[in-house]
């Protein structure tokens, strides 16, 4: 099995349906949750090559079953391999506590969620959560820039399991009596912990269930239907686009072991002669990705012998539809027939799928946030409490010192941020976009919530976005309204 992956952000791997390609209009109103949202103006009329990431993208993983899988594993290799104590086994999964973007602060052991200039909006101590003031007396201005050997951030789904159990771990450890708490970690039984030793036996865990022991992966495959949701929405929408005569490929992190098994299960036709049907709804199929360094220096391409799962040099004979492992987005794209602006890509890892694609090449994005049918749910449910807000704070600019109004904002923060579980919205606290919600905005093309609300648009689709409005632009057009409806107000006899 290869393990030429990167294992550096958490991400180390990577009914039968009729579908409706007629364009929407006020006789078909898509729910929400099957829409496609829009940053940029994108075309697919232009695109000519689709390609999917496996983990998160074509393959959704069932949360919180998968999600407390990692963790339990996790908490076993520390004690089994790195000596915790057994007492830790008996922490638990709390589905609610965690959310994708966090950042966590090796240094103070601290959980952050920032906006995207570093002012922290939230911060959790273990399980605790910090006030104005201890936030301040940390983080003077309460703010942290993003410094890579201080900061680590949670990117993907994947890293829900360890931001609970680094939460959990902290909490347990600090709350014994016989431990002494300093600045960077405690004193227990003589020894000194640090919160940044601690993150890295994790991290080791981590990396160890998804490539070296494989054991996460081993368990997922030895229970798929407990761990991995089938959809018949994917093929439909595969076949559609490759009856379009575009193009179709596969470009995952996860070696072709663990693809293999999971595209068998989501796209196989059943018959153990056939074992290989799922290989048909690609025209290239690439394992190994090493994203992001793809898109930049990549990694030797290379085939993959499908029959032992070796990698072999690209003269050797394999059977079967060739299998590629490695390369980088140029090497693909010409191996497409297409130029760059030609192809989108469809991920979940808003760094190494989406920000560092758009940066570094000129294919399109699409984001798959697996949690935004949770934030649409919330969302509308306390929609008014948004627009309160947006009043509460307008009224606050003019009106600095009424403390009673203060009060009132942030209980309607807080009561907006407890709708979305315990560390809130994935995109945002109270009316201030998270780090991860700036960069969606900002990097995304379009983004949605499962890969198969593609089967629901056209081809032939235009997606199109509202004008981008700077505060100047949208005051002037506020003042030609309002005097538009003094005039007319005046001169009811006008004919139009």
């Amino acid at each position: 099995m290869s393990k030429n992956i990167d294992t550096s952000e958490g991400y180390v791997s990577e009914e039968s349906m009729s579908v409706n390609l007629a364009s929407p209009g006020p006789e078909n109103i898509r729910p929400n949750h099957e829409k496609i949202f829009v940053n940029r103006n994108l075309n697919l009329s232009k695109i000519t090559c689709y390609g999917f990431d496996m983990d998160y993208t074509l393959c959704e993983y069932i949360s919180p079953e998968f999600d407390e899988l990692a963790f339990t594993l996790a908490k076993q290799f520390i004690v089994e391999k790195l000596g915790y104590s057994e007492e830790i086994l008996s922490l638990e999964y709390d589905p609610q506590f965690p959310v994708r973007g966090l950042w966590f602060d090796r240094q103070t052991g601290n959980l952050l969620k920032v906006d995207q200039f570093g002012k922290i909006l939230d911060c959790r101590h273990g399980l605790r959560t910090l006030n104005s003031q201890e936030i301040k007396s940390i983080y003077p201005g309460r703010i942290q820039r993003k410094d890579d050997k201080r900061i680590f951030v949670m990117n993907t789904v994947f890293n829900l399991a360890e931001t609970c159990l680094v939460a959990a771990l902290v909490h347990h450890f600090e709350s014994k009596d016989d431990t002494v708490c300093t600045a960077t970690g405690w004193t227990r039984d003589g020894q000194d912990v640090t919160f940044a030793s601690l993150f890295k036996d994790i991290r080791a865990a981590i990396d160890d269930i998804h490539v070296d022991s494989l054991l996460l992966k081993k368990t997922c495959i030895a229970n798929l239907s407990r761990y991995i949701k089938k959809d018949d929405h994917l093929p439909a929408m595969l076949r559609s686009i490759k009856a379009s005569g575009r193009k179709t490929f596969l470009l995952t992190n996860s070696d072709w072991w663990y693809t293999n098994h999971i595209m068998k299960y989501l796209l196989g036709d059943g018959q153990k002669d056939n074992k290989d049907f799922w290989l048909s709804y690609f025209d290239l199929v690439v394992v190994d990705a090493c994203k992001p360094r793809f898109f930049s220096t990549g990694t030797p391409m290379q085939r993959v012998d499908q029959s032992t799962s070796s990698l072999v040099p690209l003269s050797a004979d394999t059977s079967g539809q060739e299998v590629y492992s490695g390369g980088n987005h140029t090497t693909i794209t010409s191996m497409l027939g297409a130029e760059g602006p030609d192809v989108i890509y469809a991920g979940d890892h808003l760094l190494a799928d989406v920000i560092k694609c758009r940066k570094l090449c000129e294919w399109r994005t699409l984001l798959i946030v697996p949690e935004l049918l949770h934030e649409l749910e919330v969302t509308q449910k306390n929609f008014g409490l948004l627009s309160q807000l947006s009043k509460f704070e307008a009224v606050l600019a003019d009106n600095p010192d009424l403390g009673e109004l203060k009060m009132r904002l942030w209980d309607t923060v807080n009561e907006l941020n407890k709708g979305f579980g315990g560390l809130g919205s994935v995109f945002r606290s109270g009316s201030k976009l998270t780090y991860f919600g700036s960069q969606v905005m900002i990097w995304a093309d379009l983004y949605t919530g499962t890969v198969n609300n593609l089967a629901g648009y056209d081809l032939e689709q235009r997606f199109v976005t509202d004008t981008v409005k700077l505060p100047h632009e949208r005051e002037i057009e506020e003042d030609f309204i309002r005097s538009g409806m003094s005039s007319s107000l005046g001169n009811d006899s006008i004919d139009i």
